[in-house]
C-alpha cells in the first residue's frame, strides 16, 4: 500500500480559498527561487475560467494517469486556456501529484525553482486551481494551478 492511498482532494471551495491565500502570502515577501531573487509581487485574483482550465488538466492527468504539462495530444497550458475562451497575454502553469492538500502542494512548489518563479512572476494577475482524485492511479491526487494575465 502506498502512503498516499487515502489521499483525497480538498473540497473545491477549500482549494480555491487555500490556493489563493497561500500563493498571495508567498508573493507578499521577497523570495529566492533557486539562484534568482524576487521582490514582492502584487496579489493575484481568482478567475473561474482559469479554474476550469486547471480542472480539465487535473482531470485528464488523473483519468489517463500521467503527470506532465503537455497532455497526450501534445497540448499545453496555452491551448487549455484558449479552449475555455480566456484571452491571455501571459500564461503559466504549475502541476503536482500525490499531495494531500493545498499547503503541501504550495510548499513543494516554493522549494522548486521553476515552480517558485511562476508563483513570483509579477506579470501574472489571475489564477485558477483544481485538484482531481483517482484512487486507481499511482499518485491518487492531481493538482493544477494556471497563472495568467488577460489580454488588454
Amino acid at each position: 500500500m502506498l502512503a498516499n492511498d487515502s489521499y483525497r482532494c480538498e473540497e473545491f471551495d477549500v482549494t480555491k480559498e487555500e490556493m489563493l491565500n497561500l500563493l498571495n502570502r508567498a508573493r507578499a515577501s521577497s523570495r529566492n527561487c533557486g539562484f534568482k531573487i524576487f521582490t514582492p509581487a502584487d496579489r493575484v485574483a481568482w478567475n473561474p475560467t482559469l479554474a476550469r482550465a486547471a480542472l480539465a488538466h487535473s482531470t485528464q492527468m488523473a483519468t489517463k494517469d500521467f503527470v506532465s504539462h503537455k497532455d497526450p495530444d501534445g497540448k499545453d497550458v496555452s491551448d487549455r486556456v484558449e479552449v475555455v475562451s480566456y484571452q491571455w497575454s501571459t500564461v503559466g502553469e504549475n502541476i503536482s501529484a500525490g499531495r494531500e492538500n493545498s499547503a503541501e502542494v504550495v510548499s513543494a512548489w516554493l522549494n522548486s525553482p521553476v515552480h517558485c518563479e511562476n508563483i513570483m512572476n509579477r506579470t501574472f494577475t489571475e489564477i485558477g486551481a483544481a485538484c482531481f482524485h483517482n484512487k486507481d492511479t499511482k499518485y491518487k491526487t492531481f493538482w493544477t494551478v494556471v497563472f495568467a494575465s488577460p489580454k488588454k
